[in-house]
């Protein structure tokens, strides 16, 4: 180092030399000019060998961690150069990259999807997670701007929350739907100087029971509100839980009237401490559903109105607490009705009797009418037109003979038309002989008008010796004389019968053919007149009348009688 400060006092060369050759960075010193190195330390010799052009090359790469400072030296100008301390350099590059492996791990272990932004809204990192629930992989997003990849982002919840978090530099979490198939997310942001780390995972999966359950409570609820009966939940004790709008029109209460108030105040006070002993014991029991009261159960509106309720009552379990479920129908106006029909079928089967007594007496006063005075002047007309004959003789003229002859026939004719009528009119031996032997001649009437036609009865000799009361009777003959008249006319059969069996306390009447038949149903809907009238002849008497098919073909009317209790 004499070169270097050959002119220097002694003890600053000392020091020098001392700070040069014990530096532990490496130091050498070179001519600029000759590129000779006029002076190498220990630490330059240990790292870079005895080399000298390796340290003047050293010294001029411009990559290299060398700092230079040019000096005045005795032989001309010279250049020292100094190594930089590359350990704390090797050691921070080292935490730094350890730092980001570990970070990196992190960011991919975790179950939650991870990405960061620059502050220009730029990809700086994805995660795995982050990749399959974006649709993206890490490649197609860094460095791309968010709204480039996400542009449902924009315009929504996400961009004013995202920017939000930047603009107040603090976390913030918050739940959106996101995309067209509308997935619920969770998001997290955490904003610093870089930028924003986000951290989001789908709540779909977790949710979907829970959506689901409360889809089913939407439903029940809209259920149980959009029917006009009322439901009502009470605890064990009675007290009103749920009061739905059929109930509240019903009794025309609000649910914020009644809640928690005793069920019994919508009963009349009459009917408030049974209802609460059978409400008790139908708790106790532990029983599933029944019906309240015989059916029918009374109610109260606010008005203090009574109205009649059909009901059921249940017992179910929500959330490990038994509740009682009451179901009422208001059937007030149904019963109103009811009893308004019921009332004008007792009138019109009132006035049925009526009519049927009249009838009988009717035809029994016309067939007395024709039978003892026109019959008897029909009979008188013959004789005397019988005796005229007589006392003409054979002189009488031919004209007159012929008007004789014709007179003769219209007589006899009439005399028959008079007798048919009181067939019709009166059923002979009816009242005489009974049921059983009115039929039997009137189908021998049949058989005479309808040669062609197997007409056949079916009767019992015991059944033949009993007698009904007398309007059961005329109303079983008038029915089977209308059914028999409809089977000759419309059924086209070859045979017709009628059963006849019964006790002193039924009656039972079958008319059958065996023609084309009847559909079931189809009197009812053609309105046939005749089977009114025959329905009409039995409910007066307390009987019935079925029309139907009868197997294999034709068509069954049956009179059916039986006595009251």
């Amino acid at each position: 180092m004499e070169s270097i400060s050959k002119d220097a006092p002694r003890q600053p060369e000392v020091n020098f030399r001392l700070l040069f050759e014990r530096n532990p960075l490496p130091i050498w010193v070179y001519d600029i000019k000759t590129r000779k190195v006029l002076a190498v330390n220990d630490a330059a010799l240990a790292q870079f060998g005895p080399n000298t052009e390796a340290l003047i090359g050293q010294a001029q790469d411009p990559q290299a961690e060398i700092a230079t400072v040019d000096l005045e030296c005795v032989g001309g100008p010279a250049r020292m150069a100094v190594v930089k301390d590359r350990s704390a350099l090797r050691h921070a590059e080292q935490a730094v990259r350890t730092l980001t492996l570990q970070l990196s791990s992190t960011l991919e272990s975790i179950a939650e999807a991870f990405f960061s932004l620059d502050r220009d809204w730029r990809f700086t990192y994805v995660n795995a997670r982050a990749e399959e629930l974006l649709g993206y992989s890490r490649d197609q997003l860094l460095g791309c701007r968010m709204s480039e990849k996400l542009p449902d982002v924009l315009g929504g919840t996400f961009q004013a929350e995202f920017t939000r978090a930047m603009e107040a530099g603090e976390p913030v979490s918050f739940e959106a739907y996101y995309g067209p198939s509308a997935v619920v997310r969770k998001l997290h942001l955490v904003p610093s100087d870089q930028g924003l780390a986000v951290y989001f995972r789908d709540l779909t999966e977790p949710r979907v029971p829970e959506q689901r359950l409360q889809e089913e409570r939407e439903i029940l609820f809209a259920v149980v509100n959009s029917t006009t009966d009322a439901i009502i939940a009470t605890d064990f004790e009675g007290r009103i839980q749920m009061f739905n709008k059929g109930a509240e029109h019903i009794f025309h209460r609000t649910f914020s009237e009644v809640q928690g108030k005793m069920i019994e105040m919508l009963l009349p006070e009459r009917f408030r401490s049974m209802h609460s002993q059978h409400r008790q014991r139908f708790a106790e029991a532990r029983g599933g559903n029944r019906s309240m009261g015989l059916g029918l159960v009374k109610g109260l509106r606010a008005d203090g109105q009574e109205i009649d309720l059909e009901g059921t009552i249940s017992q179910v379990r929500v959330h490990r607490k038994q509740l009682l479920i009451t179901n009422l129908k208001n059937v007030s106006e149904r019963l109103r009705v009811s009893a308004e029909v019921e009332q004008s079928r007792a009138q019109l089967l009132e006035l049925t009797q009526r009519l049927m007594v009249q009838e009988k007496t009717l035809v029994k006063r016309l067939a007395q009418v024709l039978h003892d005075q026109l019959g008897q002047t029909v009979a008188a007309i013959r004789m005397a037109h019988e005796t005229i004959g007589t006392l003409l003789g054979s002189t009488a003229p031919a004209p007159v003979v012929r008007l004789q002859a014709q007179m003769g026939m219209l007589v006899n004719q009439a005399v028959r038309q008079v007798r048919q009528v009181l067939v019709d009119l009166r059923p002979p031996l009816l009242e005489e002989q009974g049921l059983a032997a009115a039929l039997d001649n009137e189908l021998r009437n049949r058989s005479v008008t309808h040669p062609q036609l197997d007409i056949s009865i079916h009767i019992t000799p015991e059944t033949a010796a009993l007698r009904w009361p007398p309007e059961v009777e005329y109303a079983a003959f008038m029915v089977a004389r209308e059914a028999l008249e409809n089977a000759l006319r419309h059924s086209g059969a070859s045979a017709v019968w009628i059963d006849l069996v019964g006790s002193g306390k039924s009656l039972r009447l079958d008319v059958t053919d065996n023609g084309t038949g009847i559909q079931d149903g189809a009197i009812q809907r053609s309105g046939h007149i005749g089977l009114f009238d025959m329905r009409e002849r039995a409910n007066a008497v307390a009987a019935s009348v079925s029309v139907g098919p009868h197997s294999p073909s034709g068509t069954r009317v049956r009179f059916n009688w039986r006595a009251a209790p």
